[in-house]
């Protein structure tokens, strides 16, 4: 008896090869999409912790802040211990070892126009007995892509009370209560939480004031892109 062995039709190859070149298909994209979402969420979490490090980092120092004066006024003698208004911040604090050679530092935070947008640079000079010595290095720019950003400041009332917000520090021979940074970025994805930071060598605190935190309002100021 003879066996005749049947092959594949032409047909059927062509349907067999078809569909193997579509489950190649799918599994392609399928990586592909898998590589994108990682690469999204590992990008979502670059952007996080960098915010995280420099909130880190400015509510370290400006809680910090020493009552050490880094200028004086010749016409009357009046030291200078703590300047801001709603673009710039400057006071003097301890840097840590790993940036500096450690010791009292001018500390400069700024606001500054990058282009469309603001970036956030900061800026650091040591204070010795002879006097503010140059910048060691250029400004860092901690951050970028900021649609619109103020400090404000505040501390006790006569009543002993939490002051209201002021986007500027008159009493340069005082340390605010409190700071706060507000930044709404251009890109929505990034999202900057409040911050507000007390030193502790402030006047008030150093009194025993007992401040209730209340969020520092945008002011109307379209310069730096306020009253979002």
């Amino acid at each position: 008896m003879k066996i005749i062995a049947k092959g594949f039709t032409l047909l059927e190859m062509l349907v067999v090869t078809g569909l193997m070149a579509l489950l190649v298909l799918l599994g392609l994209n399928l990586l592909r999409s898998t590589a994108a979402a990682s690469t999204k969420s590992e990008a979502a979490a670059q952007r996080n912790e960098q915010l995280r490090s420099v909130q880190s980092f400015i509510r370290r120092q400006v809680t910090g802040a020493l009552p050490i004066a880094y200028e004086f006024d010749a016409s009357n003698g009046e030291a200078t211990f703590f300047s801001g208004d709603r673009s710039k911040l400057q006071f003097v604090a301890n840097m840590p070892g790993y940036l500096s050679y450690g010791g009292a530092y001018l500390q400069t935070f700024e606001l500054k126009r990058g282009g469309e947008n603001y970036q956030l640079e900061f800026q650091f000079q040591q204070i010795t007995t002879e006097g503010l010595l140059k910048a060691e290095r250029k400004p860092e720019i901690l951050l970028e892509g900021i649609k619109s950003g103020e400090f404000a400041y505040r501390t006790l009332d006569e009543q002993s009370n939490p002051g209201s917000w002021k986007n500027s520090w008159e009493v340069a021979s005082q340390i605010p209560l409190q700071t706060s940074l507000k930044i709404e970025f251009a890109d929505k994805k990034m999202h900057w939480p409040l911050l507000i930071a007390a030193p502790k060598l402030s006047a008030a605190t150093t009194s025993g004031g007992n401040p209730g935190l209340q969020p520092a309002p945008f002011s109307q100021d379209p310069e730096l892109g306020g009253g979002g």
